[in-house]
């Protein structure tokens, strides 16, 4: 997987990997900055949260689904909904 960094350079997981066994090797030789963990500001278009009921088996098929494909739940209702409002744009 690649990842943006706020420099709008990227990396990827083969790059993490490395920098962290130079890390646990002592041999690291970048520095170290303040982490913000989460998502990026997204502006005005800020995530909501939404509740709704589904039947326990199709709860059970979307996580099911979700694990399969390396993705959190909540990915995987917002790329169902996305697929849905493009089809019937």
């Amino acid at each position: 997987m690649e990842y943006q960094l706020k420099n709008g350079g990227t990396i990827d997981d083969a790059a993490l990997e490395e920098m962290a066994r130079e890390w646990e090797n002592g041999e690291w030789e970048g520095h170290l900055e303040n982490v913000v963990v989460g998502l990026p500001d997204q502006g005005e278009d800020v995530l909501t949260t939404v509740s709704f009921r589904l039947p326990k088996s199709r709860l059970l098929a979307v996580e099911a689904a979700a694990l399969r494909a390396g993705i959190s739940k909540s990915e995987f209702y917002r790329r169902a909904i996305d697929r849905e409002l493009a089809a019937l744009a």
